[in-house]
């Protein structure tokens, strides 16, 4: 007889029964239809656990009730079955996280509820997972044990200690533009000294306005004086003859010139001297 025939002839079994317990059918059938990640979200927001990415205790809880319903849909197990293991694998870590429970009991809640499968003693009353069979039972057991009692220390410290707060901040060094009255600097390629640059590149500051009356005072300036006397423009060189030209270049001449003269005559009379020497001994060799 199946599960659901026993609920409708017996109401104790139907109160005994686990499934849909904590997933309701619609929650446990599109569960059963979503990949990993969007599965995570919907046990986020069926067990409202917003926290997720700062709270260590939420995020730890959000991971095992994902890789317990995972696993399951892994096994194929039909949306009855999968809300069953979920409910179990609910009350055991709730027994971890809310009160405290130890090892030795929480393992003996466990073993009280997986009582009643073996079909080989019906004299031991269903604990409400009889529509799961004997391997499915072994295998539940095994993943239980591997995800949630090998770790059980590990999560009784996490759940009985306080996250320490962490406030991370990160300094941004901004640089803005410059005004657009500005003109940019050339790149660096093609950049000279700054007294170069302002000098013949920079672009020259504005003109001011002129001011009202600097007219006036600058056409005063430039008007001569009428008391001032006149001086007349002379030109040395208008008296100057051709032979006087001729004569002054000349003495400028031999002022420049004289001197390098001179050297050149002596050093043509050492030269020479040398010269002959050498001839004289050529000759005295020769006699």
């Amino acid at each position: 007889m199946e599960a659901s025939d026993c609920a409708k002839d017996d109401p104790d079994d139907e109160t005994a029964v686990l499934a849909f317990k904590v997933l309701s059918e619609e929650q446990t059938k599109k569960l059963l239809t979503l990949e990993v990640e969007d599965m995570q979200k919907e046990l986020c927001e069926i067990f409202k656990l917003k926290n997720y990415s700062t709270d260590l205790q939420e995020a730890s809880t959000l991971d095992y009730y994902t890789g317990a319903v995972w696993w399951g849909k892994e096994q194929g197990l039909n949306p009855q079955q999968l809300s069953g293991l979920f409910t179990v694998v609910y009350n055991l870590f709730e027994n971890v996280k809310e009160q405290h429970m130890n090892k030795v009991d929480n393992l003996k809640e466990f073993k009280a509820v997986m009582m009643g499968i073996e079909p080989e003693y019906p004299d031991v009353k269903s604990a409400g997972l009889d529509f799961f069979s004997v391997a499915q039972a072994k295998a539940i057991a095994q993943y239980i044990n591997t995800s949630l009692f090998q770790h059980y220390n590990l999560y009784q410290f996490m759940f009985t200690h306080t996250q320490a707060e962490e406030i991370i901040g990160t300094d941004l060094s901004i640089e803005v533009a410059k005004p657009s009255t500005l003109p940019f600097p050339p790149p660096l390629h093609e950049g000279v000294q700054d007294d170069m640059y302002a000098s013949f590149i920079a672009t020259p500051p504005p003109t001011p306005p002129p001011v009202e009356g600097a007219e006036d005072t600058k056409s005063d300036q430039e008007t001569p004086k009428e008391d001032e006397p006149t001086v007349p423009d002379i030109d040395a060189f208008n008296d100057l003859t051709v032979d006087d030209v001729r004569e002054v270049i000349e003495s400028v001449a031999k002022e420049m010139l004289g001197g390098l003269q001179n050297d050149l005559a002596a050093k043509l009379r050492e030269k020479e001297n040398n010269i002959i020497q050498r001839i004289n001994k050529i000759h005295k060799v020769a006699e």
